[in-house]
């Protein structure tokens, strides 16, 4: 969804957009809707900059990171961003660090703000940095597969290679 900047009204402008299910590409993304995104704010205007308060609710699904068991992930994040014009922003072309305030900055270009970019961030911010299905979850067995929150394997661990010489002194000690 975009949002017109061109009349943007003085008072500034209130949007509510209801996604529906696939209207958002989440191609490459390590997750799923479950719900569609609603995503509500404000726009006003300061000279070219433009002012964006609102916020993203939705329900996704993403893998579990140590057993793969799909976790559902209920999201609320509010948003705040400040807009610039892309031909303000990109500068002089050199580097710049950023700083701290700079991670609330966006460019729009064509007088419109994407609303679907904003959203896919947002989406990825919310998430956690490592998903669980529950914080003592045991994962897959790394030889055989097997999902050890369900049941234990019969798989010996890997002998740690640098005592590997250790292991075959033992064994030529008991052949002899």
């Amino acid at each position: 969804m975009l949002i017109s900047l061109v009349r943007l009204p003085d008072e500034g402008l209130r949007f509510e957009h209801q996604y529906q299910m696939g209207e958002l590409d989440l191609a490459g993304h390590e997750f799923s809707l479950q719900r569609p995104p609603l995503v509500t704010g404000r726009v006003d205007r300061s000279g070219m900059d433009m002012r964006l308060r609102g916020e993203v609710s939705t329900v996704v699904e993403a893998p579990c990171d140590r057993c793969l068991r799909e976790v559902t992930i209920p999201i609320h994040r509010q948003v705040e961003l400040f807009y610039t014009p892309k031909d303000t922003a990109t500068g002089q072309g050199g580097e710049t660090e950023l700083q701290a305030r700079d991670l609330d900055f966006a460019v729009y270009e064509n007088e419109e703000i994407d609303l679907d970019e904003l959203v896919r961030e947002q989406l990825e911010l919310s998430l956690p940095a490592r998903v669980l299905c529950h914080e003592d979850c045991r994962g897959l067995c790394p030889q055989c597969g097997t999902d050890l929150n369900v049941e234990q394997c019969q798989c010996q661990p890997p002998m740690d290679p640098r005592w590997q010489a250790l292991a075959d002194l033992r064994d030529k000690a008991g052949e002899g």
